[in-house]
């Protein structure tokens, strides 16, 4: 990934200001440039945000022919992809409420057009449900009925389930990234916070789907969370990831989206700002997320929830945003463990602490496999095992280095912090 580009094109991805200077200064990066950087955009979810507002803009000059090309192949791919997605999210949704299941649908289709003006833009590999955990008997049962069976996960919440006939796989190319044929899993939650898994207590109202809402988007029936607990699990997500090094960019991108929609919607805001005193660490990760969105694509914050929140917001998680934060998610927050030093403000117990520390830093359990074949040859079996080892010795390189350049940071962070207190 080429840095430069990389900011050309989340500034040009902004959800306000003029275009012009941004789109003659993405024209300026040459063929190899945006070819060292096709695999980025594939990675953080842009690439096909960047189709879309080159085609809205008028401005497809503004990127080499070839990549150009590439982008459309993979919108025609992903739309079949979203299109199979879309029978089968409806499918899944009529067998819950035969079978009496109270659900919403958590991201997917339920962010479509609030945050995200077209279904098709955002990367789709699974869809997640939020169901009464005195129900998940009976999910079991219904999704069995049909061939789904539970994948055994690291965490155990949230439940994954995968279609029997299709075998999982990570994509060994980039455009399968976009292919209808790259299987689909369904999430299960229960709950829209791990207290447990990331030592933050953070006490949550209990009636997300009392608040429910019925939805019909291009002819679809489902239930989602209401608007202002849709943005609230938004935040949750976003924040998890973040701490846990592993947030894409278009995240950022999609809360940027709702922002610029819902600046002025002042009774939103009001309600929202109501929804999240339930803890005092609520507002401090929603003016983390907000800020990131702000300073990553112009996302505007409404001043209804700024007095509140932004303005409120402890200095040393405004510094960790402008000092570390936005190169960080640049990378998906994968290049370094600089969240790390984010999650520490959120961690008051030392103890606790070291035992996050140990586990993030040199994390033990078993590396994801870095791809899978679709043949059972020999030669294809090979290939797919060397690809393996490269990526576990890569995976191991990054957490020694990562691991180093973190200790060092948090010393000079340490002495930043206290210096600007």
């Amino acid at each position: 990934m080429k840095r430069d580009l990389a900011r050309a094109i989340t500034d040009y991805l902004a959800v306000s200001g003029p275009l012009g200077e941004r789109v003659t200064k993405l024209a300026s990066f040459d063929r190899g440039d945006w070819q060292h950087s096709l695999e980025w955009l594939d990675q953080t979810g842009l690439a096909l945000w960047l189709l879309d507002r080159l085609k809205v803009s008028g401005a497809h000059d503004a990127v080499p022919p070839e990549i150009g090309v590439r982008l459309k192949r993979n919108m025609a791919d992903h739309s079949s992809r979203v299109a199979a997605m879309a029978e089968e999210f409806d499918s899944i949704n009529r067998l819950f409420e035969a079978d009496g299941i109270e659900y919403v649908v958590l991201k997917g289709f339920a962010l479509a057009p609030e945050y995200t003006p077209d279904a098709r833009l955002r990367p789709a590999y699974d869809y997640d449900y939020l169901v009464r955990p005195e129900s998940m008997g009976r999910v079991s049962h219904a999704l069995g009925s049909v061939g789904y069976v539970h994948r055994r996960e690291r965490v155990d919440h949230p439940v994954v389930y995968v279609h029997s006939s299709r075998a999982p796989r990570i994509p060994s190319q980039p455009d399968d990234l976009y292919s209808a044929d790259l299987p689909r899993s369904v999430e299960i939650h229960t709950r829209l916070w791990e207290p447990e898994a990331l030592k933050i207590p953070l006490p949550l109202p209990d009636d997300f789907l009392a608040r429910k809402r019925p939805r019909i988007w291009h002819g679809l029936r489902f239930f989602s969370l209401s608007e202002e607990d849709e943005l609230l699990f938004q935040v949750l997500h976003a924040f998890r990831h973040i701490i846990e090094c592993w947030c894409r960019l278009y995240t950022f991108l999609e809360i940027a989206h709702f922002l610029e929609r819902r600046q002025s919607d002042m009774a939103f805001w009001q309600r929202f700002a109501d929804r999240i005193r339930v803890s005092p660490r609520l507002p401090e990760m929603v003016g983390v997320v907000f800020s990131l969105a702000a300073r990553l694509f112009g996302a505007p914050v409404s001043a209804a929830i700024d007095a509140g929140v932004l303005s409120d917001l402890r200095h040393p998680l405004l510094l960790w945003v402008s000092r570390y934060g936005c190169d960080s998610a640049l990378a998906n927050f994968t290049g370094n463990k600089y969240s790390l030093l984010l999650y520490r403000e959120f961690i008051p117990d030392d103890a606790t602490w070291r035992e996050i520390q140990r586990k993030r830093l040199f994390p033990l359990h078993r590396p994801n496999r870095a791809g899978g074949t679709r043949t059972p040859g020999i030669s294809a079996r090979l290939i797919a095992g060397w690809k393996q080892s490269a990526y576990v010795a890569r995976r191991l390189f990054h957490h020694v280095i990562s691991a180093a350049q973190y200790e060092w940071e948090s010393i000079q962070w340490e002495r930043i912090r206290i210096a600007r207190r």
